[in-house]
């Protein structure tokens, strides 16, 4: 008889236990695509009847159930506008992703991915773009703009949200709202993509024009390349040019201990260049340099009837002076700079006579890296610092 009653409470006991299980697994959860779906459109609607209080902790239930997406930092952000009660508190650090976000939502529906929002329903908030909520936030934010000075933060962020998604980030890096907290998200956020370190190189072209002792040489033009990286407001290179062209007056030079007349001349500098930003401002940056290299000059050709091996001049080189760019965009830039350049041509006895030659150049260069220009173009800024 107990074998039976234990037999008969197993069963019951395992009944229970299947009949719990079927409820768990085949209950239907209330997730967030549920919640924020129905708090779009009851949105909608509380704002439609003037039911502000009721829209109030609406958009409280639904940041709680699915946290400050973008969908519902766009309908707290309307609501302020629509009360007039606004503040800078509403313009927290995420303010920037939510721009972001709102403009890939855009692009959405302008792309050739229709379903691209069935991937991403928790980037996009879970409400589907080009809808209902849409719509109507669009237009509310068209129409709030005008309550607010032109001006002003809130006429900017109406204007976004309605009309005119492109410009925001243009408009807040005119001077007007240079104390906003949404330029000051806007301005540590380009800062941390200024200081990724770039790629630099440049073509050359110039003069080389002699002082002193070397004065009979006379000017020479001048050509040549730089390759480096420029990182924060330093700038490092590697440079080489060339100085050409034979000289307009004779002089001597030494080949084999004898002293022969000669105009020959064709000339090269090969060194490390750095260089800091001393001032930087929107397009425009000036730099003090300086480098060390080799510098030297051919004086006598070969002579193959006579057996006679050429001679150059060689000496070290240590110069320094300023340069000025101008950014025609944020990768390429126009640059001027001039050098004092202390040589010695003597070293090697070719030539008797030594002086300190100044190169005034004239520099097309570019700059870049791929990360930092992308994230730069999305912020569509239009000045380096």
């Amino acid at each position: 008889m107990r074998k039976i009653t234990f037999l008969v409470v197993m069963l019951v006991s395992m009944s229970a236990f299947c009949q719990d299980f079927d409820n768990l697994l085949t209950k239907k959860q209330i997730d967030c695509s549920d919640i924020a779906a129905n708090s779009a459109l009851y949105f909608i609607k509380y704002i439609e009847k003037n039911k502000i209080d009721s829209a109030k902790l609406l958009l409280q239930y639904w940041q709680s159930k699915c946290g400050s997406r973008e969908p519902v930092f766009r309908a707290q952000l309307l609501l302020a506008l629509k009360t007039q009660t606004f503040n800078d508190s509403l313009v927290t650090d995420k303010i920037l992703d939510h721009i972001f976000t709102y403009r890939n939502r855009l692009s959405l529906t302008e792309g050739d991915e229709p379903y691209s929002f069935e991937n991403y329903k928790s980037y996009f908030g879970f409400v589907p773009p080009a809808q209902a909520f849409d719509k109507f936030t669009r237009q509310l934010a068209s129409d709030l703009k005008w309550l607010y000075p032109t001006h002003s933060m809130e006429y900017l962020l109406a204007e976004f949200y309605g009309d005119n998604p492109d410009e925001i980030f243009t408009k807040i890096q005119n001077n007007t709202y240079s104390t906003s907290p949404l330029t000051i998200e806007y301005n540590k956020a380009v800062d941390r993509f200024l200081k990724m370190p770039e790629g630099h190189m440049s073509w050359i072209t110039g003069v080389w024009i002699p002082t002193g002792g070397i004065k009979k040489l006379g000017a020479h033009p001048e050509l040549g390349f730089q390759l480096g990286a420029k990182t924060k407001k330093m700038n490092y290179d590697l440079t080489m040019s060339f100085k050409f062209i034979n000289s307009s007056n004779t002089y001597l030079a030494r080949r084999n201990g004898v002293l022969e007349s000669t105009n020959s001349f064709f000339g090269g500098y090969i060194g490390f260049d750095a260089g800091r930003d001393i001032y930087a401002h929107k397009r425009n940056e000036l730099q003090v340099i300086g480098g060390i290299g080799f510098d030297g000059f051919d004086a006598l050709k070969e002579d193959k009837n006579n057996d006679l091996k050429s001679a150059s001049v060689g000496s070290y080189n240590f110069n320094f002076g300023l340069a000025y760019r101008y950014y025609v965009n944020n990768h390429f830039y126009l640059g001027l700079r001039a050098k004092y350049n202390i040589v010695d041509y003597t070293l090697n006895r070719v030539v008797d006579f030594t002086g300190n030659p100044v190169t005034v150049q004239f520099l097309l260069g570019r700059v870049n890296n791929v990360y930092r220009n992308s994230y730069l173009n999305e912020l569509k800024y239009r000045y380096r610092k």
